[in-house]
């Protein structure tokens, strides 16, 4: 995988992606049970039919099998029968934490940790509901329609949950000299492990294109695919906020997406902020150099 601890690398980023993806996955999973009110006997076949198209991974074949499993004690679903506590070993975490230390952003990915820790706080989140009783409201759309719209929100999200971990390989094999070969690397990613999927091997194609790609939605195929469900996964966001159902996974692609693509950020405001409190500087748009303004208050 490259220099000196590049595999050891390569597999931490790999288990990020796997937590950004499996987030992903279940907030699809509250929209459609708690929004639209589907069966676990309507899930097995949808996420059957999912994995049968442009979705088809390890990640989806499974939860396809879950949502078939009976718990042989009940005789229930035993999916429903499993506590909401989300385990974690840590290389999410380290996921996270490197790409900090890097200076990458991989929020889909530091949003599936975060929910992981929350997750474990169940005695909390039990005097939480208690005390301010939320309300799901029901997805009013045609079940059709949105269905459509969650798979295509899934599937961009899911690109970006990839293009988060490997950014931040290339850049610190940049930083560290590793010289991750990233063909290679989704190759193996393809050929066996947790976060296999079909999509992989379009992002091959893209990086023998391109060994130097700095960001897979830079490829033009696959901007291709993400701009065509960019709207979808607008609308199921926005439906996810009216309903009240936490998305926070598939909300930080859409807004990583969204900043991605933005040719003129709101940070300019921020670092004047910073200016103004600590003389932090910053540059201008309309020529070279580091200035400093004394900025004057305006009752």
């Amino acid at each position: 995988m490259g220099k000196d601890a590049a595999g050891h690398f390569v597999k931490m980023v790999h288990n990020g992606i796997e937590y950004a993806i499996m987030e992903v996955i279940s907030e699809v999973y509250d929209l459609l049970k708690n929004g639209l009110g589907y069966t676990n006997d309507q899930l097995h076949e949808l996420f059957g039919r999912w994995n049968d198209g442009r979705l088809q991974s390890f990640l989806i074949e499974i939860t396809r099998d879950i949502f078939a499993t009976k718990d042989p004690e009940t005789g229930g679903y035993l999916v429903d029968m499993i506590l909401d506590k989300a385990g974690a070993k840590g290389t999410g975490k380290w996921t996270s934490q490197d790409a900090m230390d890097t200076g990458v952003a991989i929020p889909s990915i530091d949003m599936a940790v975060s929910m992981r820790t929350l997750s474990a706080y169940k005695d909390d989140r039990l005097k939480a509901a208690a005390l301010y009783q939320p309300v799901i409201h029901k997805i009013q759309e045609d079940p059709a329609k949105f269905e459509a719209q969650v798979e295509a929100a899934l599937y961009v999200s899911t690109i970006i949950c990839y293009a988060q971990g490997l950014s931040l390989l290339v850049k610190a094999s940049e930083e560290l000299q590793m010289e991750i070969p990233l063909k290679d690397v989704v190759k193996i990613w393809r050929g066996g492990c947790i976060i296999r999927s079909t999509l992989l091997e379009t992002f091959y194609q893209a990086y023998l294109a391109d060994p130097n790609l700095s960001n897979i939605l830079l490829d033009a195929k696959v901007a291709a695919e993400v701009k065509a469900g960019q709207q979808d996964l607008r609308d199921v966001v926005s439906q996810a906020a009216k309903s009240g159902i936490a998305i926070g996974a598939i909300q930080s692609s859409l807004a990583y997406l969204e900043s991605f693509v933005s040719a003129k950020m709101p940070t300019n405001l921020i670092q004047a902020q910073r200016d103004n409190f600590g003389s932090h500087t910053y540059q201008r748009t309309d020529k070279e150099g580091i200035f400093h303004t004394q900025w004057e208050a305006h009752p």
